[in-house]
């Protein structure tokens, strides 16, 4: 069971990684003070995308109604009216931009800190991998003296691979994520192959 979660969480990474932009699978629900992220849609959840579409287009739509209401300002028509409708609407355009920008700070705070909680996982599970690799490499240290030049691009391989697995604990993007991954993937394959 700790395999196939093991390989759908590295799966789910290296679809997120081919789809650059995580914000597309991410939900959001908002509530007065609050957005709150998911990667599951339920109840009162709407995609984060689509949010801050609608809020760009009512935040252009009330800086319109911003604009026509100064012009009749200008004009002097209905002075009093028109100012408290101006307030009112800057009061809107100013909620609208900060909900627009409270979406998208907390996005870049979620992918992070899937990110970071990705990678370590990753790292826990690759651990074992890594000390039978370093265990291998304390053996063939040891043959140095007789050792054949298929030996020594065995030990090449095995001296990448724990390379590669301790950059992933220096990892900030999801690019850099999914190069290690795939090197990762590449050399894991290559070990196995030599090994047979």
């Amino acid at each position: 069971m700790k395999k196939i979660l093991f390989w759908a969480i590295l799966v789910f990474l290296g679809f997120w990684m081919v789809h650059a932009d995580l914000s597309d699978w991410l939900f959001c629900l908002i509530k007065k003070d609050q957005v709150t992220i998911s990667l599951k849609q339920t109840t009162g959840y709407y995609k984060c995308n689509d949010t801050i579409v609608s809020l760009e287009h009512l935040i252009v739509a009330t800086a319109k109604d911003l604009m026509k209401i100064q012009t009749y300002i200008n004009k002097g028509r209905d002075l009093d009216y028109r100012k408290t409708l101006k307030e009112q609407k800057k009061t809107l355009l100013d909620t609208l931009q900060l909900s627009r920008m409270t979406i998208l700070t907390n996005i870049k705070t979620f992918e992070s800190n899937l990110l970071q909680k990705s990678v370590q996982y990753f790292v826990v599970k690759i651990m074992p991998y890594k000390i039978r690799l370093q265990k291998s490499l304390v053996k063939i240290q040891a043959l140095s003296g007789v050792a054949t030049p298929e030996l020594n691009s065995y030990a090449l391989l095995l001296r990448t691979q724990v390379a590669i697995i301790d950059k992933f604990t220096t990892v900030t993007t999801q690019k850099e994520l999914v190069v290690l991954i795939a090197q990762y993937v590449y050399l894991k394959k290559e070990i196995e192959w030599k090994y047979e």
